[in-house]
């Protein structure tokens, strides 16, 4: 299993999440932790994305889990085409939401332990890939009871992906989302919970199920 947890974007090491991704550059990038959105909020800073996976040697190509809810077997014929796959921040919540309703969360399953893609996340892209989203909720946009228009789940999902066995903390002394990010690590070490915040710049990555932390 091969992933690239980091706060923001690639944080310090373009270089490091194409060498992980392996010869195959084809990377689908999905936005939809930002669902909740008016879709030119939602959509603006795509072209930006486009541009930073290129330059790290990337083919660009995104996704979109709604085109897919209900639809797992048409999803995982998608993915084979890629070598590796990436979410972006926003509402963690609604991010796992759409992971279900796409059955991309039991997709993931299977080609992560096969290792025939990697799974790149920042932000709430990383923090879904803990056992769990407790304690999530205090971070940055993280909002439960936010539902989009059309999402088939209406109901809180608080199991994480458990690729990791720790919650991950993005933005940790940053000046944008700092506060919350302190509020999580906070409701961790209170209820004793494995975790490790990252700063921007910061990176998680694991390979062969070691895990290798990136200042």
């Amino acid at each position: 299993m091969r992933l690239f947890l980091s706060s923001q974007d690639f944080g310090n090491y373009p270089e490091v999440a194409a060498k992980l991704a392996g010869k195959n550059k084809k990377a689908a990038y999905i936005k939809n932790a930002q669902d909740d959105l008016p879709p030119k909020e939602r959509n603006f800073s795509t072209p930006e994305k486009k541009k930073m996976f290129e330059a790290a040697g990337f083919e660009f190509e995104e996704l979109d889990l709604r085109d897919y809810f209900g639809e797992p077997d048409k999803l995982l014929n998608k993915l084979g085409n890629f070598g590796s796959f990436w979410s972006s921040g926003g509402n963690t919540f609604i991010l796992r939401r759409a992971m279900k309703a796409s059955g991309l969360d039991e997709v993931f399953q299977k080609l992560l332990k096969e290792d025939k893609i990697m799974y790149g996340g920042w932000s709430a892209g990383a923090c879904v890939a803990a056992p769990s989203l407790h304690g999530i909720e205090y971070g940055d946009r993280p909002q439960p009871n936010v539902v989009p228009k059309n999402y088939p789940i209406k109901d809180t999902i608080w199991e994480g992906l458990n690729l990791v066995p720790f919650m991950v903390v993005p933005h940790y002394k940053s000046d944008w989302f700092g506060a919350e990010a302190d509020r999580s690590l906070t409701y961790f070490k209170r209820h004793k919970i494995p975790c490790r915040p990252l700063q921007d710049g910061q990176v998680i990555v694991v390979s062969d199920r070691k895990v290798e932390f990136l200042k």
